[in-house]
């Protein structure tokens, strides 16, 4: 999440990240203070090279990123992050966001 209130999702194939934009009529979504941003760069940097590696090495992905500890763009069969979703706006009422003070996940 950067600080303009954006959020950021990369999926392997879409299926989590399919319900947050089209789904339920309400969604809630917690962040830890580890996942705010001061942009969309710095957030896709972080997802892209601390998440997405330690998600795949979790999830026993043989990716380089695995091997490496960092994104190289990489076409394997086990890549995790081919989907790349910025969520700018939903209503209020739809979306809310809770942040909590600790670092939660990746």
């Amino acid at each position: 999440m950067d600080r303009n209130g954006n959020l950021y999702n990369i999926d392997g194939n879409g299926n989590r990240v399919a319900a947050m934009i089209y789904g339920p009529k309400k969604v809630i979504v917690i962040v830890g203070m580890n996942k705010i941003f001061d942009d969309e760069d710095s957030a896709i940097q972080h997802i892209k090279n601390i998440s997405c590696p330690a998600n795949a090495l979790r999830l026993h992905k043989n990716t380089p990123c695995v091997q490496v500890g960092k994104c190289v763009d990489c076409q394997s069969d086990d890549r995790i992050c081919s989907a790349y979703v910025k969520i700018a706006r939903q209503p209020l009422s739809r979306m809310t966001v809770l942040v909590i003070n600790e670092e939660l996940g990746y």
